[in-house]
């Protein structure tokens, strides 16, 4: 199957492990042509765990309508926020795997809480049954313009603004904190990112961390300033020569900014139940690469500023198993990072 190399890139930070299907298959389609048979005509819910209006629910309309062409099928779009993905996560999980319900899922999110243990995550992420990335883009701490800090190397002393822990920007402090031997306060209570974030630009805290897409606005409009990337650097032209978090680290912590990185850098991915017949897992599959590399959707998607990153399933199968069975000192992080 064809993979980019910016979406293998980022999965590739962690090694590839063999796919894995998951076990225990009930009322599976014998074959292929069973399972596009069983789908065709039918309805396919795909969850969004967030409110209508913001990035994963435009992937999401934009997908629905070419992915119900692709199958034969109407692809609907329904909205169940709650607990940062982990309510509606909780309920595909026991949905039947019979191909009709899908959830596009925030892969850091749904990846640490279920490393973390969090409150309510009663999921097993490896067992679900992973039909693809759609899109996936690193972290960036960004700065105000007038802060005076200028690369990783002006971070000591600083302060993090955060919503609360357990959010991706919470995260990625603590993480820094360890790998880069920072002691810098995590300052919460900001109703939104977008608040920290003002915050930020009005210059009554320092840094925030968050996805590069959400800072790019404030980037080009001159209120903020990259000072690190977390994840794979896209080439884009704004954090073209912005410092790497796997470049900036002691080689003893090289390890451990791997696996943050790799959990950056899981972005946006489709999934659906635990047990799904390998027929109808491979028949949804073919069809979403088929819709998501199609150089007309691609086109469509980045004029929206929507930028499709593609990783096949397998590969989100391999990337899940990897971070899932991190080593115990990330582990621990990620935990801290969720007030374990």
């Amino acid at each position: 199957m064809r993979k980019t190399a910016a979406g293998l890139a980022a999965l590739a930070a962690v090694g590839v492990l063999a796919a894995c299907t998951p076990a225990g298959v009930t009322n599976a389609a014998a074959s292929p042509e069973d399972a596009v048979k069983a789908l065709k005509g039918q309805t396919i819910t795909l969850v969004v765990p967030f409110d209508p209006g913001g990035g994963y629910d435009a992937y999401a309309r934009m997908l629905a309508p070419e992915l119900g062409e692709e199958l034969g099928a109407t692809v609907i779009v329904e909205n169940k926020p709650g607990a940062g993905g982990i309510l509606a996560t909780n309920e595909v999980i026991h949905a039947r795997p019979d191909g009709k319900t899908l959830v596009l899922l925030n892969g850091p999110g749904h990846l640490g809480a279920a490393l973390a243990g969090a409150e309510g995550a009663l999921y097993d992420a490896e067992a679900m049954s992973y039909i693809g990335q759609i899109s996936s883009e690193p972290d960036v701490v960004a700065t105000s313009n007038s802060s005076g800090i200028g690369s990783a190397d002006d971070l000591a002393g600083k302060r993090f603004a955060a919503t609360g822990p357990g959010s991706n920007e919470y995260i990625d402090a603590v993480v820094l904190n360890a790998l880069l031997g920072l002691d810098n306060e995590i300052v919460t209570g900001f109703a939104s990112s977008n608040e920290a974030s003002l915050n930020v630009v009005q210059g009554n805290i320092e840094l925030h961390s968050r996805s590069f897409g959400s800072q790019l606005p404030g980037i080009d409009a001159g209120d903020l300033v990259p000072v690190l990337v977390i994840g794979t650097n896209t080439g884009e032209e704004q954090i073209a020569d912005v410092d790497v978090l796997a470049d900036v680290v002691p080689s003893s912590k090289a390890k451990l900014a791997e696996l943050h990185s790799a959990l950056v850098s899981s972005g946006r991915i489709i999934a659906a139940p635990p047990a799904m017949g390998e027929a109808t897992l491979q028949v949804i599959r073919d069809a979403f690469e088929r819709v998501v590399s199609d150089p007309g959707f691609q086109k469509t998607a980045a004029e929206a500023g929507r930028p499709v990153v593609f990783a096949s399933g397998e590969d989100v199968q391999s990337l899940v198993i990897d971070v899932m069975n991190s080593s115990a000192e990330y582990v621990a992080l990620i935990k801290k990072a969720y007030g374990n």
